[in-house]
């Protein structure tokens, strides 16, 4: 191994890195682990900045986690990222304390430094996302090379009562969203880039106060979440108001997305037919429900130009399967969408893909891999 060349024995490292997720604090994995073979790997992996690109920080309870254990880690997460040198970085955060007597959160302290290299951002916590806003009211100054922010909380009113909070989301790079919080303001209020954005991923839930429930997203707000976003790649929405009858108040005007591949609506709402209006001719899979069981969650597109795959609870539909099979086209041969329970032949709303081909969905029970 020690005649192989650098270069080469860097491009080994690297495919050793995880490939959906950041890298991990662990020394069973790389790239902390390539450090523990012999001592020309460990030189050669810890002057490879691009190993140290990515971390995932998994935080731990201060309140109840030993003082020299929290050291440790805040010690290493200061060698990784100065391993890292000028590369852009990916960080993942999740810090599982609820309810914390610590002033700033020291790990959340360390990146501020590097905030000029994040590149991809995600941060989670159980209670107050307080800590968090240091980060959050960053600006394009401090966060040049963002792309991605992921913020994940139980707590209630990060925004409405911190709206400094919302900084780093007003980013010009920022083109990748996703939120998980609850708050009593409408989310299309929210100050996102709106039109900038090609991912998003949305779930705001409703807040109880001495007015009744605030905030949330019904399946109207959700499509006139759409129509701001032009340049969506990939979606998914959560609807967190009850059912309402949206007929009468809907936006009837065309929603074109033109390069959305992905798009998925989850939680509280129903179909009276499908979006005619919605026009995605790129689209390459569709999920109406929660998340698929499983081999279908993992299920193959075929090959070829323009085929897709989808799940449909027809559930979701007021009139039930039977009156949600009315308003697919019945001119494929045998297409089949993924339903659980299983429903028979179906295919791609014709207003979905308005003057895209008409392509048949791959039947999970039946499917066949033309490569063999």
């Amino acid at each position: 191994m020690r005649r192989i060349p650098q270069d080469v024995l860097v491009e080994i490292f690297m495919s050793c890195l995880p490939s959906e997720h950041n890298a991990l604090i662990d020394s069973a994995e790389a790239p902390l682990l390539l450090g523990r073979i012999c001592r020309h790997w460990r030189c050669v992996a810890y002057s490879t900045p691009m190993l140290w690109s990515s971390i995932h920080i998994p935080s731990f309870d201060y309140n109840v986690v030993p003082p020299d254990i929290l050291f440790k880690l805040e010690r290493m997460v200061e060698a990784w990222l100065e391993r890292s040198g000028t590369c852009s970085l990916s960080v993942s955060l999740f810090d599982p304390t609820v309810h914390s007597t610590v002033a700033a959160h020291p790990l959340i302290s360390q990146l501020l430094p590097v905030s000029q290299r994040l590149r991809q951002l995600a941060l989670s916590r159980f209670g107050d996302a307080g800590f968090f806003r240091p980060l959050l009211q960053l600006g394009s100054e401090a966060l040049p090379l963002l792309k991605s922010v992921r913020i994940e909380t139980t707590a209630n009113l990060l925004i409405q009562e911190h709206p400094e909070a919302m900084n780093m989301f007003q980013i010009p790079t920022v083109e990748d969203v996703s939120l998980r919080i609850s708050e009593s303001v409408d989310p299309l209020s929210l100050p996102l880039k709106w039109s900038q954005l090609t991912g998003l991923n949305l779930a705001c839930y409703r807040l109880w106060t001495q007015n009744g429930p605030l905030g949330g997203l019904d399946l109207g707000g959700a499509l006139n979440v759409l129509r701001m976003c032009p340049n969506l790649r990939r979606c998914e929405l959560r609807m967190t108001k009850a059912p309402e009858d949206v007929a009468e108040t809907v936006d009837p005007t065309p929603i074109i997305l033109p390069h959305i591949h992905t798009l998925i609506f989850k939680g509280r709402f129903n179909f009276d037919g499908w979006i005619s209006h919605l026009v995605v001719p790129d689209l390459r899979y569709l999920q109406v429900g929660e998340e698929i069981s499983g081999d279908a969650a993992s299920l193959p597109t075929q090959d070829g130009d323009g085929c897709m795959r989808a799940h449909i609870d027809p559930d979701y539909f007021t009139t039930g399967s039977s009156g949600a099979l009315t308003i697919f086209p019945h001119d494929l041969p045998s297409p089949t969408i993924h339903a659980d329970p299983p429903i028979p032949r179906r295919c791609v709303p014709c207003a979905l893909l308005s003057t895209a081909r008409l392509v048949p969905i791959v039947d999970p029970y039946n499917y066949h891999d033309p490569r063999g």
